[in-house]
């Protein structure tokens, strides 16, 4: 079984969101996109076990701040009846599908569809049903009413919506949640049934040094060796009986027991009912005492858990609740666990979150076998390009803004079966590496065809704009030749993140209509502008733009440097003249790598009178047009 469909409304940052997720499913994109809230949600429909408490009651911070302003607003709105007031509410619903026979006998209540292959649970926080909500919102009308008419007409021209708007009290203390099974929103889920389905989060700030100690009870470890029956235990109190033998033989506490009692004598009395003897009794301490005396060690040289490295310990954490959580024995009494795992690359060199993305999958798939197990699922959040490019794009999700909405997109989603698709998907599983994956953090995406313009553009940019691409949230991509379609293709078929492609025109070859054609492809999709050299090169466009004034004085100084002796002869013999396009070109067309480089430097240290070419200048415009 596992959790196909994740909706939310007007939680955190989610107004109306919806996300489609497998039995493995990978969660990227840029920070405070929404990744570790969308994990949370799933707390308050699934019962918690050993790895967090999430409290189902929730705060006014929990609420979407849209929703929460859009409630005050309506109240301070007197042309808007009470009657058609609505108090925002939290939903939270969770579709599951593939259920075994044994799962069926709990979620068979859930039902939606007539086939009875979904169920639903949903999480429901609003207010209780004895609530008078209409006289809460009268009253709270009366009260701005009456403070707007407390005050002179200059001192209520002086609030602001904001000063008006924090008057306003949101009654969250009438507030309680539901957790209603199938569709109909009376039946609420039954509490047996749904603690067989549980949730584990490992969060990005896990505090692992202290999670892997059993010394207190709020500890993972302690957890985790209480969850076993305590009769499993039960003989390791046998080792402790011989203690009691021990202590009375011990002369150094039968010293100390001697001088109390020679002390008690002098100040006590001996009675017919009792005596001044004492003695030291070993108490045989039960499990738990026990089990807060473990401690994890690591390592061929084993040293204790706060003494490992932050990585080292970030493993064993991850090992340990992910051992529970496949021990059939500790899990015996739950039917499915939705395991999340925020940042696992936390503290990991690259071989390591290499070695990890690899095996993760192994996790919750059936021993010897490709296919899933029906009892856990696995969600991952990640920034690390390594964890990204290691998992299978089939399962990798991207959470980027739309529009100022929040949206989705599975990597690999919108291709076909046909030889083509499967063409441009195997590029793109070999191109979207480490490096390349970046373009699923950022908001915009800058496509190129070679190495000097994945060098020079980012400098334009910074010239263009006096603020650099990183700052900008804006990434490039060097296609490597003419691949552009690759990845054009993601945004056609539903990652709408602008996407810019800068590419040769190829004037006068065989290759001319080339670009036209692309452009013409891609007209449709307002996302991508594909922006073609009036020249045929990149190169070529950079001199034409920079024949003469100080631009010719900057592109001389860079041949210099590229062709020592050529470029001084061109010096020469151009004198005053303006700098011709061909001639220059063919002096830099087998040194283009390093034309960009030295152009770079110098556009670095100084770009006066330097003029970026226009089918550029228009990309970034496009980009950033309110720059």
């Amino acid at each position: 079984m596992y959790i196909s469909k994740l909706e939310i409304n007007n939680y955190k940052n989610f107004v109306d969101f919806e996300v489609l997720l497998k039995p493995l499913t990978l969660i990227i994109g840029e920070n405070n996109i929404g990744k570790s809230n969308l994990l949370n949600s799933l707390g308050f429909i699934f019962s918690q076990d050993v790895s967090i408490y999430k409290k189902r009651n929730l705060e006014i911070s929990d609420f979407n701040y849209d929703c929460i302003i859009q409630y005050k607003r309506d109240i301070l709105n007197t042309e808007k009846l009470i009657e058609d007031i609505e108090f925002p509410i939290i939903e939270i619903s969770a579709t599951l599908v593939d259920w075994d026979d044994d799962q069926e006998s709990v979620i068979g209540d859930w039902y939606i569809n007539e086939e009875l292959t979904e169920a639903k649970l949903t999480y429901i926080y609003s207010p209780v049903s004895s609530f008078n909500q209409l006289e809460e919102l009268q009253n709270q009308r009366d009260f701005i009413n009456t403070f707007k008419a407390e005050l002179s007409s200059e001192k209520l021209a002086e609030l602001s919506e904001k000063d008006l708007l924090d008057l306003i009290n949101f009654p969250i203390s009438k507030y309680y949640y539901s957790i209603i099974g199938g569709n109909q929103n009376e039946t609420q889920a039954n509490i047996y049934h749904l603690n067989q389905l549980k949730f584990e989060l490992l969060d990005a700030l896990r505090d692992a040094k202290t999670e892997l100690s059993a010394s207190h009870r709020g500890n993972l470890l302690f957890r985790v060796l209480n969850a076993k029956e305590e009769n499993e235990y039960q003989d390791l109190k046998k080792q402790l009986i011989g203690l009691q033998n021990s202590i009375k033989e011990n002369e150094a506490i039968q010293s100390i027991v001697t001088g109390i009692s020679t002390q008690l004598d002098k100040i006590s009395l001996s009675t017919e009912y009792s005596n001044n003897d004492i003695d030291l009794i070993f108490s045989l301490p039960n499990v738990e005492d026990i089990l807060k005396k473990l401690s994890l060690i690591y390592g061929e040289n084993p040293l204790k858990i706060e003494h490992n490295g932050t990585g080292r310990n970030n493993l064993l954490f991850m090992s340990l609740i992910l051992s529970y959580i496949e021990d059939p024995n500790s899990a015996q009494s739950n039917f499915f666990r939705v395991v999340g795992i925020e940042e696992p690359e936390s503290h990991l060199h690259a071989n390591l979150q290499n070695h990890l993305a690899y095996n993760i999958e192994s996790l919750i798939k059936l021993e010897g076998s490709t296919e899933y197990r029906k009892d856990i699922q696995l969600l991952l959040t990640s920034h690390s390009n390594h964890i990204t490019t290691k998992i299978d794009f089939d399962n990798t999700v991207v959470l980027y803004q739309k529009n100022g909405d929040l949206a989705t997109h599975y990597v690999l989603q919108g291709f076909s079966t046909n030889a083509e698709d499967k063409k441009r998907v195997k590029y793109l599983r070999k191109y979207l590496d480490s490096e390349n994956v970046n373009l699923f953090y950022s908001r915009k995406i800058v496509l190129v065809e070679g190495i000097s313009e994945k060098l020079l553009f980012p400098t334009f940019f910074e010239i263009a704009q006096s603020e650099t691409m990183d700052k900008m949230s804006t990434c490039i991509v060097n296609v490597n030749g003419l691949a552009f379609k690759n990845f054009l293709d993601l945004i056609k078929n539903g990652y709408h993140t602008k996407c810019l492609v800068l590419t040769d025109s190829d004037k006068d070859t065989k290759a001319e209509d080339r670009a036209e054609n692309l452009a013409e492809e891609y007209s449709t999709i307002d996302e991508v502008l594909i922006c073609i050299s009036s020249e045929s090169t990149f190169e070529k466009d950079i001199i034409r733009f920079n024949s003469s004034g100080l631009g010719k004085g900057i592109l001389i100084k860079v041949l210099k440097l590229v062709r020592p002796i050529s470029g001084k002869t061109y010096e020469t013999e151009l004198g005053e003249g303006d700098i011709d396009i061909e001639n220059y070109f063919t002096l830099i067309k087998d040194f283009k790598s390093d034309f960009a480089f030295q152009l770079l430097l110098e556009l670095q240290e100084n770009n006066t009178g330097f003029t970026i070419p226009e089918y550029i200048k228009s990309g970034i415009t496009f980009l950033n047009p309110t720059r």
